[in-house]
């Protein structure tokens, strides 16, 4: 979902192009066209307050969106009078035949910015960030511990042996200790070295978790995440990400903008009179289709329109797409419980 800023015909419109060593700003003035370019280094933080606090006023200035902008964000906050998270790929495309270089790159967006055209990327509050960053922690952490698990179920599977069946670290610590003889002797110091890592690993996740508890208890998250987690599969978890990752889920304003935003529409390929439909575009967040993927299984193991859906779907299109559909089902329960401020309520089948 992109929005659009408004014109801004009295203000110092001011473009900004982002890498990670300069920045490059362009600084249009709409009532003369007059414009003046500015490089920075972005490890001179104090020369970069000076700039932007000493610059004509009003102003608004735009940020062209990289996965490292915050740092810039969080500096210019305070000190200008207006800041914008500008889309990188739609501006480019608004750019039309324009040579891309850095100059042309920021002044483009202070063009866009100025004439009212400018998209708007959404730039969450900090509130949101300091979720967002425990969130990912934590699912960052819990796929390491998939991995050492699966280095551990191979191990298993090279010496014939079902393994723990529990997947934690006191459960493979009493596998080794009851079967540890039937193994080979490098195969059991292999798998004392993944208890190590797994004790580890489940510490950090179980402190990780406290702290994504103690975040949702504040005010501005608990009556969203009381909603999100009224629906099948959903728990703290899946709740915290979702809520981390889409931020006011309100600002969606139908079912396809919310689930372009997450990529999990289907991409759709056009050619003359025909058209088709391939698989879902990834284009948002990997973090909240992950844990929608896990809540997906939760939800068709645990509640029984989901399992019926999933049952119906996977015999037509396979078990893994229908895992995908239902993440998509879930994801627009969310958004629906959200909008209308009601916990989730089945109505029928969940298709």
């Amino acid at each position: 979902m992109v929005q659009l800023h408004t014109s801004v015909n009295d203000q110092l419109c001011v473009g900004i192009d982002l890498h990670r060593d300069t920045m490059t700003v362009a600084c249009l003035d709409p009532r003369t066209g007059e414009v003046t370019f500015r490089k920075l280094a972005c490890k001179c933080r104090t020369q970069i307050t000076e700039y932007f606090s000493t610059l004509p006023r009003p102003h608004s200035v735009a940020i062209e969106a990289v996965g490292f902008y915050r740092w810039l964000w969080d500096l210019l906050e305070p000190i200008v009078d207006e800041l914008h998270l500008a889309d990188a790929t739609r501006c480019r495309a608004l750019a039309a035949t324009r040579p891309k270089t850095d100059r042309q790159d920021a002044l483009n967006v202070a063009d866009l910015m100025a004439a009212g055209r400018l998209p708007i990327a959404y730039a969450p509050p900090m509130h949101v960030r300091e979720l967002r960053d425990w969130t990912r922690h934590r699912n960052g952490l819990a796929r390491s511990h998939a991995r050492v698990l699966t280095r551990v179920q191979s191990i298993m599977n090279a010496n014939n042996r079902p393994g723990p069946k529990r997947a934690k670290a006191d459960a493979l610590i009493r596998y080794v200790k009851a079967h540890g003889t039937l193994l080979p002797q490098r195969h059991v110091r292999m798998l004392w070295l993944a208890v190590d890592q797994l004790t580890v690993i489940e510490r950090q996740i179980d402190d990780a978790e406290r702290t994504i508890t103690g975040l949702l208890a504040d005010e501005k998250f608990v009556t969203v995440d009381t909603l999100l987690r009224s629906i099948p599969g959903v728990g703290p978890v899946t709740s915290a990400t979702a809520i981390a990752e889409l931020g006011d889920l309100t600002r969606f304003t139908d079912r396809k903008q919310i689930t372009r935003y997450a990529g999990l529409n289907p991409r759709t390929f056009d050619s003359a009179d025909k058209q088709r439909t391939g698989r879902i575009s990834k284009a948002g967040p990997r973090q909240l289709r992950w844990v929608l993927q896990q809540a997906a299984w939760c939800a068709r193991r645990d509640h029984p329109i989901f399992r019926k859906r999933f049952g119906q779907l996977s015999k037509r299109v396979g078990k893994a797409k229908a895992g995908v559909a239902i993440a998509r089902k879930l994801l627009l329960c969310m958004w629906a419980v959200v909008r209308d401020g009601k916990p989730y309520r089945p109505v029928g089948d969940a298709g």
